[in-house]
């Protein structure tokens, strides 16, 4: 048996939440958040696009 490292992870650039990547380097099924932290029980705009990363970074 081998050992499995963790799966990568990024930044929703819609919720601002880390989430798990898919093994195209893209954001995973999550639902949305709504301006007081909570869940909106409807898939984020974010899924399927690519984790924000910051200038310069």
């Amino acid at each position: 048996m081998s050992a499995v490292g963790p799966k990568p992870r990024g930044e929703c650039p819609v919720c601002g939440l880390d989430y798990q990547l898919t093994k195209d380097d893209v954001l995973g099924r999550h639902n949305g958040m709504t301006a007081a932290g909570f869940s909106t029980g409807e898939r984020c705009l974010g899924v399927g696009e690519p984790p924000f990363v910051p200038e310069g970074a």
